[in-house]
C-alpha cells in the first residue's frame, strides 16, 4: 500500500509540473509593435499556433539601426544602417510574459539564390516580453555578444547593450 501512495504521489507531482511547464498565452500577441515617441524602430511577432501537446511560441524580430555602422547614403552620412535582431523562441513564464534567447544573422540576400554557406547565426542575449494588455507591454533586452569572435561574425564588434522599452501595438 505504501509502495502504491508513493507511486500515486510521484504521478500527482509529475503532472504538476507539465501542468506548470504548459504556460499558455492569454491573447494571440501577432503583430507590429512599437514606441511612437521613438519611432524608426520596431518589433514584428508572429505567435505560432500550438501544434500536438505543444503551447503557442513567438517569433519576433527587432528592426533597429547597427550602432557599428554608418549608412553613408542617409541625410548627412549620419544615421546608421539597418540590423535586424532575431528571437526565434523561448518560453512562456505566465500568460503574459514570454522570454528567450536573441540572435543576429547574417544570410543571402533576398533577391539572390539561397546559399547555406553564406548563413552564420550567432546568440547575443536574451529578451522579455512583458504585456499590460492587449496592445501594450514592455520589451526587455540584455545584448552582450561573446568575446573574441571572428570579424567574419554578425556580432563581431556590437556593444553590450541592455534596457527596456513601452512597445504598442500598431493600429492599422
Amino acid at each position: 500500500m505504501k509502495s502504491m501512495m508513493t507511486v500515486l504521489a510521484a504521478l500527482a507531482a509529475s503532472a504538476g509540473l507539465q501542468a506548470q511547464a504548459q504556460v499558455k498565452p492569454a491573447i494571440d500577441y501577432t503583430d507590429m509593435w512599437w514606441n511612437a515617441s521613438e519611432s524608426g524602430w520596431g518589433i514584428s511577432i508572429r505567435q505560432k499556433l500550438p501544434v500536438g501537446g505543444a503551447v503557442d511560441a513567438l517569433f519576433a524580430v527587432w528592426y533597429t539601426y547597427d550602432p557599428r555602422a554608418v549608412d553613408p547614403v542617409s541625410p548627412g552620412g549620419s544615421a546608421n544602417v539597418p540590423l535586424w535582431l532575431v528571437m526565434p523562441g523561448g518560453s512562456w513564464s505566465t500568460p503574459t510574459t514570454y522570454s528567450g534567447l536573441m540572435y543576429v544573422l547574417t544570410a543571402t540576400p533576398f533577391a539572390q539564390a539561397w546559399s547555406a554557406s553564406a548563413r552564420n547565426m550567432q546568440e547575443i542575449g536574451s529578451f522579455r516580453f512583458e504585456f499590460t494588455d492587449a496592445g501594450r507591454g514592455v520589451f526587455t533586452y540584455n545584448i552582450s555578444p561573446p568575446p573574441g569572435l571572428a570579424s567574419t561574425n554578425p556580432a563581431f564588434g556590437l556593444p553590450a547593450l541592455s534596457g527596456s522599452k513601452s512597445i504598442t501595438r500598431q493600429g492599422f
